[in-house]
């Protein structure tokens, strides 16, 4: 053997006289009976039913990642990896007693309890980080219990962890590969599908993404997909009168970020122009909210496959003015001061992808207060704010995939966030709260969820639209139910035509 492997299989043999010198028969007993409820992954795969029987959503997808990680690491450490070591499990007899669990027939590296139970552990974790607050001592104990009852070397059982660990970083990957196969695949019945293959393309020519553009371009000519007009979004508001050419429902592709989206949208709600979407922007939560593939390619394959869904849309109405629609968040306040700063097009060239985070430092040292009056359901108050967001789709921070709890962009309501003036430090714990699925309320910060809401501050303040300076409070914002015809994945959740 070689010399430092020996050194390795000494010391892990020591370790497990180590732990397993001592007969302690009750613990014996209970961790027998949690080992064998581990035998063929039974104790997680009812776990995993539990969840998605009597959990919502987010626990459906927790238990599927959770399931599938086993799955693969199963099929993995089951079949090539413990023939490939092929080391032999520890003595049958210690200490002239008998093992208080059946000794296994198969090898003993790596250990597939510990595998199977951090597999489950980090697949649950990922989708729903407050699962793994149970579920990781648990699979914590089954590891343990394999020493503990001499079937495994400790070093079997830490490799198996690792290697569990790691499948459930893979399983993600994997269920997003399957997911666009089989979307790829599914059949959309045509009365569902894009009425046309000419498109109507709009480009942001600040989203400094001119490569990815390039790509989508060579994308929708392979795929068939004619563009039979392009214009800037600076031009969006002629959209309407392209839309009602010919005797067909159009197509419009926004190519770029947040802005471009809501710039487009806001000019086709209430047409019957259908929205596609090809992500381009640096956060692209709109696209995330609504399930639209962040690759190029496979953005622009769903606007040949796609089914066209309704979701809502965000109206904002100032005092005197037009109203102008959002597709994923208005806001007043902070983020006025975030989007002043990011959106220039000399900071985005000096700083790059560090845009947004001196964007947000900045904001979030000024923090001015605004006094206003809040009207809602018949209901008035007076309050001071340093932040008031109106949002329409749940999904913020963009590849990070924060989520607002409860939310959908197809729920009928807008998510009304205040803030007063708070610690800094409070301010980015209400951030990082839905990151990890807590819903713990932090005092200074309320949330409605309203049809529409009346603001009316002391002084005329500017609101943005998805992110772009756009309108000025006092004014209503109010949701547009299913207001907006989109291409979206075939297993959407909305509504669709």
């Amino acid at each position: 053997m070689f010399r430092p492997l020996a050194a390795l299989d000494a010391f892990d043999r020591r370790l497990f006289d180590r732990l397993t010198g001592q007969e302690r028969r009750i613990i014996d007993r209970n961790l027998k009976r949690l080992s064998n409820s581990a035998n063929r992954s039974m104790l997680w795969l009812t776990i995993a039913a539990g969840m998605a029987v009597f959990g919502g959503h987010r626990a459906r997808q927790a238990a599927l990642r959770g399931a599938v990680a086993i799955a693969i690491t199963s099929t993995l450490v089951n079949l090539p990896l413990k023939y490939v070591a092929r080391r032999d499990r520890p003595p049958r007899r210690r200490f002239d007693r008998p093992l208080p669990i059946s000794m296994p027939g198969s090898f003993s590296f790596p250990s597939g309890h510990s595998a199977s139970a951090f597999a489950f552990a980090t697949g649950v974790g990922l989708e729903h980080p407050r699962l793994a607050l149970p579920i990781l001592p648990l699979a914590s104990a089954v590891a343990y219990s394999r020493v503990h009852l001499r079937v495994h070397y400790p070093f079997d059982v830490l490799a198996g962890a690792a290697i569990g660990a790691g499948m459930g970083l893979l399983s993600g990957p994997v269920i997003d590969a399957a997911r666009h196969w089989w979307n790829s695949t599914a059949q959309v019945p045509e009365s569902e599908r894009p009425a046309t293959s000419e498109l109507i393309l709009v480009v942001s020519p600040s989203a400094g993404r001119s490569a990815k553009l390039e790509r989508a371009r060579r994308a929708m000519a392979a795929m068939g997909l004619q563009v039979a007009t392009e214009i800037p979004v600076n031009d969006a508001e002629i959209l309407p009168k392209l839309v009602q050419r010919g005797g067909h429902s159009p197509t419009v592709i926004a190519a770029g970020g947040d802005g471009t989206v809501g710039a487009v949208a806001n000019a086709i709600v209430g047409t019957p122009a259908a929205l596609g979407i090809i992500p381009l922007g640096t956060s692209n939560d709109f696209a995330r909210s609504i399930s639209i593939p962040m690759h190029v390619e496979d953005a622009v394959r769903l606007l040949t496959r796609g089914r066209i869904s309704r979701v809502d849309a965000g109206r904002f109405t100032a005092e005197g003015q037009r109203p102008r629609h959002f597709v994923h968040a208005a806001a007043v306040g902070l983020n006025v001061g975030f989007a002043r700063f990011a959106t220039r097009a000399d900071v985005r060239a000096r700083l790059g992808r560090l845009t947004y985070a001196v964007a947000v430092a900045l904001a979030l040292r000024e923090r001015p207060v605004f006094r206003c009056e809040l009207e809602w359901e018949e209901r008035k108050e007076q309050t001071n704010l340093v932040h008031l967001a109106a949002i329409n789709a749940p999904i913020f921070g963009g590849f990070l995939g924060l989520r607002i709890p409860g939310a959908d962009p197809d729920d009928r309501t807008l998510d009304i966030i205040m803030i007063e003036h708070l610690p800094i430090r409070r301010l980015l714990r209400s951030a990082l709260y839905p990151a990890v699925g807590v819903r713990r309320g932090i005092r200074g910060i309320r949330t409605l969820q309203v049809s529409r809401l009346k603001v009316r501050p002391t002084d005329s303040m500017d609101v943005t639209l998805d992110g772009e300076v756009a309108g000025k409070v006092p004014g209503v914002f109010e949701v547009v139910p299913g207001g907006l015809r989109v291409i979206t994945r075939a297993d959407f959740r909305g509504d669709h035509r």
